[in-house]
């Protein structure tokens, strides 16, 4: 009786998740001039977005900044973490990291805002700070063009054509799942076999 029942909960599972496809990450790098807190070039990486729709960042990190302050990880505890992805583009996009909600080893003393909503007369803005609890994420006058926030595609892992997405299949869950439905399955079979 548990072999007939465990096999109809396999069949279920086969059933109802199916085989879905692999989900892909992509990655991109961004830079901006630090216009709103202080200036400086800033240059970053963001990593594990979904290819297509919206996701949230496995990990932002900030690679070099010209003012020398703020360099490390800011997915640690962040207040917002939206992506969009739309064609291999970044269409959409909200990200706050305080370093005092963060613990080591996400930065603790500085904090970082990126977004693309309009603001004061500037969209695709983006901050740095100099301090883990506050920024200046819009002032009139400060235009979009004065921070040029740029998202290239991360081509570092493979070096493929710049422009290019760097993508890596992720088995998703219901993938993984039905594996195991199936492997189930093959096993009532034999077990079915056996007591025939």
């Amino acid at each position: 009786m548990f072999r007939q029942t465990m096999c109809v909960w396999a069949s279920a599972i086969a059933l109802g998740v199916g085989f879905a496809g692999s989900a892909a990450a992509v990655d991109f790098k961004f830079q901006f001039e630090n216009e709103l807190n202080g200036g400086g070039t800033v240059e970053g990486l963001i990593r594990g977005l979904s290819d297509k729709g919206t996701s949230a960042a496995t990990s932002v990190e900030i690679t070099s900044n010209t003012a020398g302050f703020g360099l490390g990880e800011y997915v640690g505890n962040p207040l917002i973490n939206s992506w969009t992805v739309s064609g291999g583009t970044l269409t959409d996009f909200a990200f706050s990291s305080s370093g005092s909600r963060n613990t080591s080893p996400a930065v603790t003393d500085n904090t970082l805002f990126l977004n693309s909503s309009l603001l004061a007369g500037a969209s695709f803005r983006a901050g740095l700070s100099n301090s883990p609890g506050s920024i200046v994420i819009g002032v009139p006058g400060v235009t979009t063009a004065d921070i040029a926030l740029t998202f290239p595609q991360d081509n570092s892992d493979t070096e493929p054509v710049p422009g290019t997405s760097v993508t890596a299949a992720v088995p998703e869950a219901t993938s993984i799942w039905a594996l195991v439905a199936v492997g189930a399955l093959m096993a009532c079979g034999a077990v079915k076999t056996r007591a025939s």
